[in-house]
């Protein structure tokens, strides 16, 4: 690590432009959303636009979170539904809310976090990607690419 990557800092290598979600949207909207911009995860926010959390491919994937997204009584088995039924509703994506799929407790980071911090938190906690906050306010987002080109000047 050179002496230059000690001094910069989150807002140094951070995405400004930002793409969310809002909680009310559905998995296939968070699907489109990922696929549409080639990217793996999704801060998700509030009608307020506040950080509620973040929708990840991984998340989309979960079959446990599928689970806890279906209806409560499809998914504690109180009404009958073939398997290949509850799998076509959560393919289909159109009654699962992103809030219920999406991961709430996300760390985050300050805007002047050291970006050897930054890495160190991303490899420690196994997370591909950290929202950036100015007073408790979403103003980027560092992916694991975007520490390593803040780390060789790439």
């Amino acid at each position: 690590m050179s002496s230059n990557t000690v001094k910069k800092t989150a807002s140094d290598v951070m995405t400004q432009n930002v793409k969310t979600i809002p909680a009310e949207a559905t998995v296939r909207d968070a699907a489109i959303l990922l696929s549409t911009n080639k990217i793996s995860g999704a801060p998700v926010v509030n009608a307020e636009g506040k950080m509620i959390g973040v929708i990840s491919e991984s998340d989309l994937l979960s079959k446990t979170r599928m689970r806890h997204a279906l209806p409560p009584v499809a998914a504690f088995g109180l009404i009958s539904l073939p398997t290949d039924e509850l799998l076509k509703i959560y393919q289909n994506g159109a009654t699962l809310l992103i809030a219920d799929m999406m991961t709430p407790d996300v760390l985050t980071v300050e805007e002047d976090t050291p970006l050897p911090l930054v890495a160190e938190l991303l490899v420690s906690e196994q997370i591909n990607r950290v929202p950036v906050l100015r007073d408790g306010a979403l103003v980027g987002i560092i992916t694991r690419e975007d520490v390593l080109r803040g780390m060789f000047d790439l």
